[in-house]
């Protein structure tokens, strides 16, 4: 994968018409909260805020190993301060069952020209920087993620069709990504399935990783380009992790495997058909054939 120190905006947008990810060395080694984010300042600063949390008996998030939807989708409630607390102390085996991510609550959201804060959580933008490279007309999502040593998320792609800034600012992880040609091999949960994931795979990645995919070690200060509509996972190796995530809309509609069959998903979700039991032999077909294609 390409790694770069600095970036302008021209040369992102180069990445993104190559469909191409890259980390970028330390570019967020300037940002108040690479040095700052540590577990008693950001209590300091939000350790009063009530968060729904992801949970998980094994660290992986969503744990499809479960057999039962409760447990794959386990969530938990805790004040931020309780939650860091739980995520640094006590066993390592205990420290990865918890994960905050933006799916619960997000920082910032700007839609049709319109955007949203949200009040409890606007602290952390005071120590961020959202990145001039990103056209502000195209800004979608500003999201945080904390978590502790041993989280793994599930292979899966991003459905709402973004290209994605995630910078790591305090912690570790490694990442790997799959293309959107990979799709057939990555096996995602079918359409008109038992399982509403349809962006995830159906692999675990630890056990069953399909293919090479694209490595790389993210570490303070680094920022990971993912293209839209690419797979990836991350194993979160820091005692304290933290990351923001800036999504933007691409310039153009995407023409890959990937974007075509969420354009399949979106529809049948958006009609209603998948509830009807009558259809979901149909729907995982035309999804095959949408993955197979």
């Amino acid at each position: 994968m390409p790694s770069v120190d600095r970036i302008t905006a021209a040369q992102l947008a180069d990445y993104e018409r190559a469909d191409t990810p890259a980390v970028l060395a330390g570019a967020a080694r300037d940002w108040r909260a690479t040095t700052s984010w540590s577990p008693g300042y950001l209590k300091q600063r939000i350790g009063g805020v009530e968060l729904e949390l992801k949970r998980s008996e094994t660290g992986m998030h969503p744990n499809f190993h479960a057999p039962a939807f409760a447990e794959m989708f386990a969530t938990a409630g805790a004040r931020f301060a309780d939650f860091v607390d739980a995520i640094t102390t006590g066993p390592l085996e205990d420290r990865r069952r918890l994960l905050f991510t933006g799916d619960e609550r997000f920082v910032l959201r700007r839609r049709n020209g319109e955007t949203t804060i949200d009040d409890a959580l606007a602290p952390l933008l005071d120590d961020v920087v959202v990145p001039p490279e990103i056209p502000p007309d195209r800004l979608y999502t500003v999201w945080a993620w904390f978590s502790g040593r041993g989280v793994r998320t599930w292979l899966h792609y991003d459905n709402n069709g973004c290209h994605n800034l995630n910078a790591q600012l305090t912690g570790t992880k490694q990442a790997l990504l799959w293309p959107p040609s990979e799709l057939a091999r990555l096996a995602p949960f079918p359409l008109g399935g038992a399982n509403p994931a349809y962006n995830c795979s159906r692999l675990d990645f630890e056990a069953d990783v399909p293919g090479e995919p694209l490595r790389a070690e993210l570490a303070p200060g680094d920022v990971l380009f993912i293209p839209a509509w690419w797979f990836h996972a991350f194993v979160h190796t820091g005692d304290f992790n933290s990351n923001v995530n800036f999504w933007w809309r691409p310039e153009r509609p995407a023409l890959n495997p990937v974007a075509a069959r969420q354009a399949l998903v979106d529809a049948a979700v958006a009609s209603g058909v998948v509830k009807d039991p009558a259809a979901a032999a149909l729907l995982q077909q035309l999804d095959r054939a949408a993955i197979e294609r």
